[in-house]
């Protein structure tokens, strides 16, 4: 039995895991992981899947030597096939540890590479990367929306996880004239109830983090990462794939279909319970905001045209204005990088598993993607397809 080495790098604000109760640890890879091990099994291959422990908004230099020292510490006692698979950011992270860092630091580990995939990735750029760098408001926004993204996915209270969305689109639209300051953040984050003083301390490890080094927002500017791409070619005998994202454009229709769960929504949906609760519509006010803030249509964000196959497979998943999507945190545009492995309607963090199916997948945003397990798993498939015989792209 062929045996594989799997490496999954998360993103921007990217975690292992959280929380110490069985119930409500949130595992940004968890569902991924899962799903990679019972694919390599049913295709009669071994895997050994590992998730990286990363700085949450270090730069990529940062990223990419502590993805190193993970390696060398658990793939150096065998001779396994090595697989990287990078979330957002993290699709940046193992281009750049492939290109730059194995060659000169461990080239016996470079030997053994034999795929990137990048899911989600910018790799031309965030334009969302340049209004954080705008100000100081930038620095609470991010640890606003880090905070928001932990209570959405934990099957916490959801009292506090709206306290935290109020909070970012209240700052988003007037923060500068509310005054917030980063303590009352840390106020936020000592009331979260039903932490344990383990968890908690985890958390403001984090908030602390990101405070204190942000260096990767200014890596992830369009500018920045035409040189990057310059500077780090991809190597020869290693496979580079990608999984595009895009989900609706904010609307009126978007939000009712995001709120209700429903595809076509009637009349009578407007007077419902749900819609009554302002919980959801505030959730997709922050979804809204982060659509528009990740400008697909950016000026700065320049991208190559795709080859004719790749265009067609993208009209057929987005529509004709594919160019002008967005994930709600990356533009569709800038995702791809090597073979178009798969794409899907989806915002950033449902290819996760990080969607509205409860109770075993709880959503980040409501964007009304209405991804779903079956999308899911049949991503994956593809993913591990490519990865272990390189089977054709697949729309």
């Amino acid at each position: 039995m062929a045996k594989h080495r799997v490496y999954l790098i998360p993103g921007f604000f990217g975690f292992t895991h959280m929380g110490e109760k069985p119930a409500e640890r949130i595992v940004y890879f968890g569902h991924v992981r899962d799903v990679l091990l019972e694919g390599f099994q049913k295709r009669g291959h071994t895997a050994e899947v590992e998730s990286v422990t990363g700085h949450p908004t270090a730069s990529l230099e940062v990223r990419a030597r502590l993805i190193l020292r993970t390696l060398e510490e658990s793939a150096s006692g065998d001779d396994a096939a090595i697989h990287l698979i990078g979330h957002s950011t993290g699709g940046v992270d193992a281009r750049g540890l492939v290109s730059a860092w194995l060659p000169r630091q461990a080239p016996h580990l470079l030997e053994r590479v034999r795929s990137v995939v990048s899911v989600a990735t910018p790799h031309h750029g965030a334009p969302m990367a340049s209004f954080f760098q705008q100000d100081r408001r930038g620095e609470m926004l991010l640890r606003l929306l880090w905070l928001f993204t932990v209570f959405s996915l934990r099957r916490g209270p959801r009292p506090m996880m709206f306290l935290a969305f109020r909070l970012f689109y209240a700052l988003s639209e007037t923060g500068h004239q509310l005054g917030f300051q980063a303590t009352l953040l840390d106020q936020v984050t000592r009331l979260m109830a039903h932490l344990t003083p383990t968890e908690q301390a985890t958390l403001e490890e984090f908030l602390d983090q990101v405070g204190k080094d942000q260096s990767i927002i200014g890596d992830l500017t369009p500018e920045k990462m035409v040189g990057f791409n310059q500077g780090n070619p991809d190597r020869p005998g290693v496979r580079y794939g990608s999984v595009i994202t895009g989900a609706p454009p904010p609307s009126f229709l978007g939000m009712l279909r995001a709120i209700t769960g429903k595809q076509d929504p009637g009349m009578g949906d407007l007077v419902s319970f749900r819609m009554l609760d302002p919980q959801p519509e505030v959730i997709y006010g922050a979804y809204s905001f982060l659509y528009k803030k990740s400008a697909p249509d950016s000026r700065e964000l320049r991208t190559p045209d795709p080859s004719p196959t790749h265009d067609r497979l993208l009209r057929d998943i987005f529509g004709e204005e594919y160019r002008h999507r967005s994930d709600g945190v990356v533009p569709t545009r800038t995702q791809l990088w090597g073979e178009l492995i798969t794409a899907a309607v989806a915002d950033h963090l449902d290819v996760l598993g990080h969607f509205d199916e409860p109770p075993e997948h709880v959503g980040w945003l409501k964007s009304g993607s209405h991804f779903r397990a079956p999308q899911f798993q049949g991503l994956w498939d593809r993913v591990i397809d490519f990865m272990v015989d390189g089977s054709q792209v697949r729309a």
